[in-house]
């Protein structure tokens, strides 16, 4: 494949992140748009949709740089999954993830599959305009946007699909791979593909913003971020990424903030947990906040902000090591949200870098009783039982999460490190083979499968074996069947 191909179909696919492409003039709110999200079934079935959208997932996950945090995660799926619930459409189950990049960016993907850079979340102001992104790129999967566009393209140059989705996951995940080509062909782009495009990012637009009042959210967070993120960068050199690729012009905002305006006025109060996961960004992934900006916001006047700036104190503390310092930060913030899990994560990490693995355990499993499907708290828990080499403890608990989510990275890379320290090597094997799959590493994990086979002399864990080899054997095959 051609290296000019390829930056052709970044430069026209890319809109499928946070849309910032040029819009055509403001519509009247009369006006219909074309029901274009149902149509593309020809092109591409459902189910061959997720099987595109599960082997490029595998490949984000050994590419990109995914933050696995529990927290983050577990606050980004409550928002996310708050929003599919509350929209029509809806074919597969939805995943949200987190790339941590500077840069302000969100992607979305077949499959169900939306990437949000960290960079996002410390640009936004409120939980609304988080939600407003997360909102427009629900919008592009359920419409079929990716479909619709591939159909178009693959009419007028024939590809295969991988070669269409491949071209454009690196840079979605991470801009700065490959940039300088992007630009170079930006041009390249006909006028009817730009004008194809416009209508996917109108229809996402107005979903989008009936999907944040449905789900509770201000629709206005809509044009605020849009809009502030355009003003900001106007005049500047080297505005955010989006912008550079996505212009967003004032007809855009204007008409979106129109559309918000003729809605439900929706007064959404402050969260918590919103100022918790920014703060949590700002202070382990982006590092852009100073200690001084964090004290700064404890000395406010605004509750909220108060707790936010004394987290993110706590977190410094513990991340340089003043663990005296973050555990005396920590002990009012847990006086006061007990159960809170952003408190819970890091307070189980002061403990264990105390060393006081009785304490910890015994504070995590009441925490466990009170709330055992209240993901932080298991993989915690987890990872305190085998830091204190309680093997048994740590591989029920994972396993046992497991199987409620058996696609977790973070719990199958648990499980891996908690078989080494029990000497279950043909299971260390096994659950390594697994995390392996996961990132589209498919003949390491079957030679590890193989000699997870050598470590047991058990005939029914031998056929088990055998099965799973063959299982990916068939999703290598499925894989070059899309090349």
């Amino acid at each position: 494949m051609s290296t000019k191909i390829i930056h052709t179909f970044i430069a026209c696919l890319l809109t499928f992140a946070i849309s910032f492409s040029a819009a055509s003039n403001a519509m009247q709110d009369n006006q219909r748009l074309p029901e274009i999200g149902t149509t593309g079934a020809a092109f591409m079935s459902i189910e061959r949709e997720r099987v595109v959208g599960d082997f490029y997932m595998r490949q984000v996950r050994s590419q990109a740089p995914i933050v696995h945090d529990p927290v983050l995660d577990s606050y980004l799926n409550s928002i996310g999954q708050r929003l599919v619930r509350n929209t029509s459409g809806v074919r597969y189950p939805f995943n949200f993830f987190w790339i941590n990049n500077k840069e302000i960016n969100a992607f979305a993907f077949m499959g169900g599959y939306v990437g949000v850079h960290t960079g996002l979340i410390d640009e936004a102001r409120t939980e609304s305009e988080l939600a407003a992104v997360l909102g427009h790129e629900v919008a592009h999967i359920t419409q079929r946007h990716m479909v619709r566009r591939m159909q178009e393209q693959q009419r007028s140059m024939p590809m295969t699909i991988a070669g269409i989705i491949g071209s454009i996951l690196i840079g979605m995940a991470n801009p700065e791979a490959g940039a300088a080509g992007l630009y170079a062909t930006m041009g390249m782009a006909g006028q009817s593909q730009i004008n194809y495009t416009r209508l996917y990012e109108m229809e996402a637009d107005r979903i989008g913003l009936s999907t944040l009042l449905a789900a509770g959210f201000d629709p206005r967070g809509a044009p605020d971020f849009f809009g502030r993120l355009a003003e900001k960068y106007r005049y500047v050199s080297k505005p955010p990424e989006m912008l550079m690729t996505h212009p967003l012009p004032e007809s855009r905002i204007a008409d979106t903030r129109a559309r918000a305006e003729n809605m439900q006025r929706v007064d959404v109060p402050p969260s918590l947990d919103f100022a918790l996961a920014k703060t949590r960004v700002q202070a382990r992934y982006i590092g852009n906040t100073t200690n001084s900006d964090f004290e700064s916001m404890r000395s406010s006047s605004n509750s909220i902000n108060q707790q936010a700036g004394q987290y993110g104190l706590a977190i410094r503390a513990l991340d340089s090591g003043n663990i005296d310092l973050a555990y005396k930060l920590m002990q009012p913030l847990l006086e006061r949200y007990p159960n809170d899990p952003f408190y819970i994560d890091v307070q189980t990490d002061i403990l264990l870098a105390q060393k006081d693995y009785e304490t910890v355990l015994s504070w995590l499993r009441g925490k466990y009783i009170q709330q055992p499907t209240e993901p932080v708290i298991t993989l915690n828990f987890a990872n305190a039982a085998l830091q204190a080499e309680d093997t048994e403890l740590a591989e029920k608990l994972l396993r046992d999460f497991l199987l409620k989510q058996p696609d977790h990275p973070l719990a199958l890379d648990l499980l891996t490190q908690v078989y080494e320290r029990s000497g279950k090597r043909a299971a260390m094997y096994e659950t390594r083979a697994e995390a392996l799959a996961l990132r589209g590493n498919f003949r390491l994990a079957i030679d590890q499968l193989h000699t997870a086979h050598n470590h047991t002399d058990s005939d029914l864990t031998h056929k088990r074996l055998n099965a799973r080899i063959d299982q990916m054997r068939s999703l290598e095959q499925q894989i070059k069947s899309l090349m």
